[in-house]
């Protein structure tokens, strides 16, 4: 028992460090000049110049690795819930010291997202349906299940990226909102965790560094995630952090999921109250990304001057 709690203390250690990377982002996309996605290697160079981007890869990359190490040892059902609590605590940090603030519809949306990872974790079975087949039968002898898994992620993240960058102007032009950004990102970074697994998993498999470089997983991984990183910094330079690490947090660990069953063989629940769990869960993710708005409110227009105070009235 205790050694459950102290993985699962070193989970909410890891899952914490790995968010205060995004404040370290945010800080460093606030000092960047206007990073734009159609430009990605100013992006990177911008990105890998700055020391304070550096130090929030450090962090990130720190919370990424125990991460890996405690959720080895707990359950789904153990670590969607410290998820979870982890994106609570970002968004009252972000809502009580960043000044952001979220309307009605946001906050209902954060809350079915919540509510959707505590309904992922609780579907995990007995039987431990997230272990991945170690044999990877058919992912690398056949290209086009990789390539079908990965498209919709990349084609996203473009997608979002050559609609985020065009220039839109008027009085009523409005910019998109942190959950197109974090969707995208999401995507990527999701499928770069998927690669870190088989990196794992094809190592205990063989004992083989060579092996693991003959396979997708380590370009996968750093493929992803480039992509997601570049994303993730436009994101944070442009919208609110509350949003964006929501979406893309949910996002992540969705699509790592969905991929892991293409990618590695891994069944969906067939007990009929675990499958109702997975299924309400996707549901009420779905349900939450279309209750997000897409473009962010406009400011409210500045008050009209008064009458008989310095401006001329018309009869």
């Amino acid at each position: 028992m205790g050694h459950d709690l102290g993985y699962a203390a070193l989970a909410l250690i890891a899952t914490t460090v790995y968010y205060i990377a995004f404040l370290v982002f945010r800080i460093s996309a606030r000092r960047m000049e206007p990073l734009r996605g159609s430009r990605p290697f100013r992006v990177a160079r911008l990105m890998l110049t700055s020391p304070v981007w550096l130090g929030g890869g450090l962090l990130l990359f720190l919370g990424l690795g125990y991460e890996v190490v405690a959720f080895s040892a707990v359950s789904l059902a153990v670590a969607q819930p410290i998820f979870a609590v982890s994106l609570v605590f970002l968004v009252a940090f972000a809502v009580r010291f960043l000044g952001e603030r979220l309307s009605v519809r946001e906050w209902a949306s954060v809350a079915l997202f919540v509510l959707a990872t505590m309904l992922i974790g609780l579907s995990a079975t007995s039987e431990g349906d997230l272990h991945a087949d170690a044999t990877l039968t058919g992912t690398l002898t056949d290209p086009w299940m990789m390539i079908a898994v990965c498209a919709p992620a990349v084609v996203v993240a473009a997608l979002v990226w050559l609609v985020g960058d065009r220039r839109t102007g008027g009085r009523h032009a409005r910019k998109l909102a942190g959950v197109a950004y974090g969707i995208g990102a999401g995507a990527c970074a999701g499928l770069a965790e998927a690669g870190i697994r088989g990196i794992s998993i094809r190592y205990e498999d063989t004992g083989s560094v060579r092996a693991v470089l003959e396979s997708p997983y380590p370009y996968l991984t750093l493929g992803l995630a480039a992509i997601a990183l570049g994303q993730l910094q436009i994101a944070l330079q442009r919208c609110r952090v509350a949003i964006v690490a929501v979406v893309l947090t949910v996002i992540g660990r969705s699509y790592l999921i969905v991929s892991s069953s293409v990618l590695f063989d891994e069944q969906w629940p067939r007990d009929d109250g675990a499958f109702a769990l997975r299924t309400g869960g996707f549901m009420l993710a779905l349900a939450a990304l279309v209750l997000f708005p897409r473009y962010e409110e406009p400011a409210a227009p500045e008050p009209e001057p008064a009458a008989g105070k310095g401006v001329r009235t018309v009869p």
